[in-house]
């Protein structure tokens, strides 16, 4: 699948494999083992890099991961931002009660702030930055992002979602991304509300 035009890919910009493992979950329980409707639509160099066991410490290009996105939002013949919040919102469900439930916190603000203290632990590119806006409100900015995606951001807003929901936050939950580096702006900036 081509790269969208505003998208700005680093080949060396890498995220964790436990990323694209939650993705890769998602597609098998929506098109079944092998998820083939979305292979069909992935480039040689991704199906190589499928064709090897993931595991959640590998660095993956995140070309791929994008690549991998767009391929399983085609395949679901819904809109594309539909599925890429569902991806987000799997990866944060997956990933917050299994390998990573060490970081789920009672307090939304204390998960957020640790969250960016290890981003780089999860991505090579971009600085993330947690402000508290209000008792139950917060806002995160990656910024000075070298690779920058709409489905990167739209995954990236299912993921706060689920977040939320997974420490139980009172609500209503909202996620909105206020600013984006796919449309000129110099970080990309999503206000959270519990």
């Amino acid at each position: 699948m081509k790269a969208d035009a505003s998208d700005r890919i680093d080949p060396r910009a890498m995220v964790k494999g436990t990323m694209l493992r939650a993705h890769l979950s998602w597609a098998t329980s929506r098109f079944g083992t092998g998820y083939e409707p979305v292979r069909q639509r992935l480039s040689e160099p991704v199906l190589a890099l499928l064709s090897r066991p993931i595991l959640p410490t590998d660095w993956i290009p995140v070309s791929s991961l994008i690549e991998l996105d767009r391929a399983i939002a085609d395949a679901a013949g819904e809109p594309p931002e539909t599925t890429w919040l569902a991806l987000g919102r799997h990866s944060a469900a997956l990933n917050l009660t299994g390998v990573y439930k060490s970081f789920i916190s009672s307090e939304p603000h204390r998960f957020f702030e640790r969250m960016t203290v290890l981003h780089h632990q999860f991505q090579s590119f971009g600085k993330s930055v947690y402000e508290r806006t209000g008792d139950r409100s917060g806002r995160i900015r990656i910024e000075s992002p070298s690779t920058y995606s709409r489905v990167y951001c739209v995954s990236g807003k299912g993921y706060y979602e689920e977040a939320l929901r997974l420490l139980q936050a009172p609500g209503p939950i909202e996620v909105r991304e206020t600013e984006c580096a796919t449309a000129g702006a110099a970080a990309c900036v999503f206000e959270l509300a519990w």
